[in-house]
């Protein structure tokens, strides 16, 4: 699809100034050149008229766009996914940016339509084209996208109409050199499979979100970008589940860049004979002659292997699975088998989700509660200076009010004391109260949970809110790795929301917006990230044994142990700090040592934190009292902590706002019940 625009000339027609060239040369003496005479006078103006001619031609840019949506035409409704814009300029260089219109909110997100800007800032030079990758996520298609590239020498826009292009269902991507492997999974599976090549996986892990598995076979990796591999590494533990197949070409898979992802150490190849009953449960007559690799497993879980040599290897990464299997299905006899979709289908089969931490509430009513409370407020009012001056100002009158009643001084002189204070109290109030003090131009609230997963990776869910005292722009620093990000509030339908601009640029991302006087915004955020606190637990009788490794380097603080029997204070933290405890899981020992008893199960309510915004945050936001506070009544254990001195994942450089962060490290661990045991 492509689409071009020409900006027009300036000044006169072609046509009028042909015309005018033709009476200057046919007809000079009717022609009005008073300075000049014929012959090289006349050739030289009429020079200068045609270069000024051949200049205008070229004094615009023409542009062509050309989009390509998705994997090959194909992307999951509802999750972000890739949008390939080359742009080409068969005219002069362009200096302009490119941008694409999303809507975001709508009735899907109960609130108000609002448009999203994606803008990238780009020069094309002349008789070139450009490629750019882009990220796109709209709440629905209904409305189409608005695709503009916009500079002063020309510009070009079209409308791309998405819903011929979306699946109701995950991608699936086959990504492999060899065309020999023929994938074919049958009616049964309502997930599309693409085949990609390797230059068309995408170097953003938010592309990602609508894929839900990646297979590879007879593929080097060497080709891919570092922002690639990148990618794929946190999509993987974001929850994406990539599948590995085994190949002839064994060498490829010692590669480092593939071997980081396999959960074996490849060494070699041979034919075995493979018994397909082992996967599908149906006896079959064994298959003779298949290629497989022969490996070493280096941290996975076997579950399928022959004459010593593991067949089927899985291996877990963050909250995504990695699938490895060494028999070589693009080769006969293995291609040429009839149960080969059914065992394709058996190794893309979605695995059974774990169960999902409990997600954190944000919205207006709580953002309303900590707005009020004295730790937010005196960070934009002056709340001490104004206490001291109102005693002072009230004092001073007081005291000129009892010296008149008195009669210690004259009505003259008491006028004049009175109007001196008002005075002073005016001269000095105006510029602390409206133009010093503490007023800064925002205040920038962010709040993050970070649930424990495995192998040291967390889910961030981060809660923002930018609160504004004045009308501005503000433009928000997004930390690399985030997934996604969602308004929260939605303004009333007689208030229209503006425009939000999303703008990446050189790997980095800013988010513009706008505010306007005493007005807040709220978001919420996704990230997956590396923080290797390790919490283990190992229930030995009616006691509980708890071992604490921290390589997180950050000091936890305010860290507490909650088990059915009772609550635990740890105090603090500190980083490298490695210790095992023991605590008991019996009601009376618990209520010996004046905590709460197994009875009583889990109690957050009677928690509380020295900071009142902390106390709001927790009760009302990572452990709400309406939400899902049931399923933590018994069997589980909850362990958390507040992160001193935190990573800041959205920044704001500028020293008129302020900054706050408060981030809960939590850690929610099944136990068995007595069936278990």
């Amino acid at each position: 699809m492509s689409f071009s625009a020409r900006k027009a000339a300036q000044g006169f027609s072609r046509g009028q100034l042909i015309g005018w060239l033709h009476r200057a040369v046919l007809a000079p003496s009717n022609f009005p050149l008073k300075s000049f005479h014929a012959g090289s006078r006349l050739t030289t103006l009429i020079g200068c008229f045609l270069s000024s001619l051949l200049f205008s031609s070229f004094g615009y840019a023409e542009i062509s766009i050309e989009a390509r949506v998705g994997f090959h035409g194909v992307f999951q409704l509802g999750r972000p996914f890739p949008l390939e814009l080359e742009v080409t300029n068969s005219g002069r260089p362009a200096d302009g940016f490119l941008e694409v219109q999303v809507w975001k909110g709508g009735a899907a997100k109960s609130g108000v339509p609002y448009p999203l800007h994606y803008r990238r800032d780009l020069f094309v030079s002349g008789h070139s084209r450009k490629t750019i990758q882009l990220t796109v996520d709209p709440d629905f298609i209904s409305r189409p996208l608005l695709i503009s590239f916009i500079s002063p020498a020309g510009n070009a826009s079209r409308e791309l109409d998405l819903r011929r292009y979306f699946s109701p269902s995950p991608v699936m991507l086959l990504v492999s050199e060899a065309s020999s492997l023929s994938i074919s999974l049958g009616s049964a599976m309502t997930n599309r499979l693409v085949a990609v090549s390797l230059s068309e996986l995408p170097s953003d892990p938010r592309a990602l979100l609508g894929v839900s598995h990646v297979i590879l076979y007879d593929q080097s990796l060497r080709e891919l970008s570092r922002s690639q591999l990148s990618a794929l590494e946190s999509w993987l533990t974001a929850g994406g589940r990539m599948v590995i197949i085994g190949s002839l070409n064994h060498a490829l898979y010692q590669e480092t860049s593939l071997s980081r992802f396999l959960p074996v150490r490849v060494t070699g190849s041979e034919r075995i004979s493979f018994a397909p009953q082992s996967i599908q449960g149906e006896p079959v007559t064994p298959i003779a002659g298949v290629w497989t690799q022969v490996s070493s497993v280096l941290d996975g879980k076997v579950m399928l292997e022959s004459a010593g040599i593991p067949l089927l290897v899985e291996k877990s990464r963050g909250k995504g699975r990695i699938t490895y299997f060494a028999l070589d299905l693009g080769r006969p006899p293995m291609a040429q088998w009839d149960g080969l979709p059914k065992l394709l289908r058996n190794l893309v089969l979605p695995a059974a989700d774990d169960a999902l931490s409990p997600r954190t509430r944000w919205d207006d009513s709580i953002f309303s509660q900590i707005i009020i409370s004295p730790s937010f407020i005196s960070t934009y009012v002056p709340t001490r200076s104004l206490l001291l001056a109102v005693i002072g100002y009230f004092s001073a009158l007081g005291t000129l009010a009892w010296l008149w009643q008195k009669s210690r001084l004259p009505a003259r002189k008491i006028v004049i004391c009175l109007a001196i204070v008002v005075g002073l109290a005016a001269a000095a109030g105006y510029p602390l109260f409206s133009r010093g003090g503490n007023v800064p131009d925002g205040v920038l609230l962010s709040s993050t949970m970070l649930d424990s997963v495995a192998d040291g990776y967390v889910e961030a869910q981060l809660n923002m809110a930018m609160f504004s005292t004045q009308i501005r722009q503000y433009n928000l620093q997004l930390a690399r790795g985030w997934l996604d990000m969602a308004p929260v509030s939605n303004p009333a339908k007689d208030r229209p929301q503006e425009a939000l601009l999303l703008q990446d640029d050189s790997g980095s991302s800013r988010f513009r917006l706008p505010l306007r006087e005493w007005d807040y915004r709220l978001f919420r955020m996704r990230f997956i990230d590396r923080f290797p606190l390790f919490a283990e637990f190992d229930i030995q009788g009616d006691k509980l044994v708890m071992k604490i490794d921290n390589q997180s380097g950050k000091d936890l603080v305010d860290c507490w142990l909650l088990l059915p029997g009772g609550r635990h204070a740890l105090n603090e933290i500190t980083r490298g700090s490695r210790w095992s405890k023991v605590f008991s899981l019996n009601a009376g020992e618990a209520r010996d040592a004046n905590q709460s008893s197994r009875g009583d199960a889990l109690s957050l309510r009677d928690l509380s934190f020295k900071d009142k915004t902390r106390d709001i945050l927790f009760h009302s936001s990572f452990f709400p009292r309406d939400g899902e506070a049931s399923r933590w009544n018994t069997g589980a254990a909850i362990f958390f902590g507040w992160v001193k001195d935190s990573e800041r994942r959205v920044r704001v450089d500028d020293s008129r706002i302020y900054a706050h962060d408060y981030t809960l490290f939590r850690a929610i661990i099944p136990l068995p019940g007595p069936e278990d045991e």
